[in-house]
């Protein structure tokens, strides 16, 4: 079988790129995998004749794709399959429904990674129950290549680690009021901040932040594989996003057995059992609480870190994803 994947991203370590390689990774080994990355390689012959020889087309984040297409003149002549991550669920396809709807009622499944956003789609834009499926992301974290480009971690107690891309929606200096009530319990504290610069503005804030406050670091981008070492040194990790589709780095931190603390939203709440596998928050001062209590109580951070570890087990792992996709595909 013949497979090509559209994914918007794949070099920049970001959700799209994280998905794209976990899904190359995993079916590449069971179907003919060509993956084109539209917002990082110019339309090529290539592209054409890996379309013209396929059996199917699989499209990640269908809002970019659908800009992308109108773009470059490209029209898709075979069954597809559309995966939605967040952003054009949740913001793109508010904003503009008549755009993008129909790529999605063209297609021939939709694949969801919350049960909550299939019922968006059904309830709120009239698709059809029978053609979306809710597949559940997993876990991929290749091996280093390079070892010696490994880089130098901040020292301190708590580790406190937020991975995610500088940009509006992942609202990274949320924590930061809550940080500064922390630092005075905890003269120690390090809190650090992993992800690529994908809004100037935003960075600019965050830089500034971290010139102020000598318990802030920052560090760019790093190789998929590295954030091995990232969920390794952090005691507890954070996700502040006003919305999110499903964080691949709140599952990668359950995995290493780390107490995740993370702001409520729909994708966020479909990992986490609050008080069971992981804590949500709200406000500042409950974000400020839920960490303290995680680091002040052995016995409730080994709870969240076990029962973490066991939903990653349960519902998280490649094997059962891989296979759901290449269901669809025999579909």
């Amino acid at each position: 079988m013949r497979v090509v994947f559209f994914t918007p991203y794949y070099k920049q370590n970001r959700g799209n790129s994280t998905t794209a390689k976990r899904l190359e990774h995993g079916l590449s080994e069971k179907v003919e995998f060509s993956l084109f990355p539209y917002e990082e390689i110019g339309v090529n012959p290539a592209l054409f004749e890996w379309m013209e020889k396929a059996d199917i087309y699989h499209i990640l984040h269908f809002s970019r794709f659908v800009q992308w297409a109108e773009k470059n003149d490209v029209t898709l002549d075979k069954p597809y399959i559309v995966t939605s991550g967040g952003t054009d669920l949740n913001h793109s396809l508010e904003e503009d429904e008549k755009r993008y709807l129909p790529l999605l009622r063209e297609a021939k499944a939709i694949t969801v990674f919350t049960q909550k956003a299939k019922q968006l789609l059904v309830e709120d834009y009239g698709l059809s129950d029978h053609s979306i499926y809710v597949i559940p992301q997993s876990i991929y974290l290749p091996s280093i290549e390079n070892k010696n480009e490994a880089f130098t971690l901040p020292d301190g107690k708590p580790k406190l680690l937020l991975p995610a891309g500088i940009r509006p929606v992942k609202d990274v200096l949320f924590a930061l009021r809550s940080m500064i009530k922390l630092s005075s319990d905890y003269p120690d504290l390090t809190f650090l901040i992993v992800g690529p610069n994908l809004d100037s503005e935003e960075f600019k804030k965050m830089k500034e932040a971290e010139n102020k406050y000598d318990w802030l670091y920052y560090i760019p981008e790093v190789e998929l594989g590295q954030m091995k070492m990232l969920y390794e040194w952090g005691d507890v990790v954070l996700n502040t996003s006003i919305s999110e589709g499903q964080s691949t780095a709140l599952l990668e931190a359950m995995s290493f057995k780390k107490p995740i603390i993370a702001r409520e939203n729909v994708g966020n709440s479909s990992i986490i059992q609050h008080g069971n596998n992981g804590l949500v928050f709200q406000s500042h001062e409950e974000l400020y609480q839920s960490i303290k209590i995680v680091i002040s109580d052995q016995e409730f951070y080994k709870q969240l870190s076990d029962r973490g570890f066991q939903t990653i087990e349960e519902k998280h792992t490649i094997k059962k994803e891989i296979a759901s996709y290449m269901e669809l595909y025999k579909k």
